[in-house]
């Protein structure tokens, strides 16, 4: 569907995920799922060890913009996390590619201050940002695959890539990318 927005995302950034991982996020009781909860969940975890993204390193993902929620899932984690913003949207119903939406990508790792050195750290930042960039270079990759549909963009070019400080973020470091995606949806 076409204004399915945050689900799509929902689905696409789960491609980098391992299924232990996915499977552990979806825990909502069956009599308080809302509508459309089931179908998702099987399309996010149909075929998903022959997909050859999966990032084993990534040991949580969080898509949200509740910043309750973002905090409680990161808060004490271990491994890397991946966690997807989806923000503002500006809409033009009547020209190609003009719905526009904010993403930011972030991928990070607890910086505990104890049994870490510098080099500890140096280490963990190299590989948030190297997963950072597969992430990046799959999007694009799948943007300019034949089959991919003309009337969208996954990530729209330049990407702003900044370090996450772990002080605002919850004792986690790491690197954001932000940039737009677009859509057509013609009314």
């Amino acid at each position: 569907m076409n204004d399915d927005l945050i689900i799509k995302l929902y689905r696409y950034f789960s491609r980098f995920v391992k299924i232990e991982v996915l499977k552990e996020m979806m825990i909502q009781p069956e009599l308080s799922q809302l509508s459309g909860y089931g179908e998702t969940k099987a399309d996010v975890l149909a075929d998903v060890e022959k997909d050859p993204l999966r990032i084993p390193y990534i040991k949580k993902f969080v898509l949200s913009i509740n910043e309750k929620f973002v905090s409680e899932k990161i808060k004490n984690s271990n491994g890397f996390i991946l966690f997807v913003e989806y923000g503002n949207i500006s809409a033009d119903f009547k020209i190609a590619r003009g719905v526009k939406q904010s993403i930011a990508v972030t991928v990070v790792h607890n910086f505990s201050d104890t049994n870490n050195d510098n080099l500890n750290e140096v280490l963990l930042m190299n590989r948030c940002l190297e997963i950072l960039m597969l992430i990046l270079t799959q999007m694009v990759a799948d943007q300019g695959q034949i089959d991919f549909c003309s009337n969208q963009e996954l990530i729209t070019m330049p990407v702003d890539i900044q370090v996450v400080d772990p002080a605002l973020f919850y004792g986690c470091g790491g690197w954001c990318a932000t940039f737009n995606n677009t859509q057509t949806i013609l009314l």
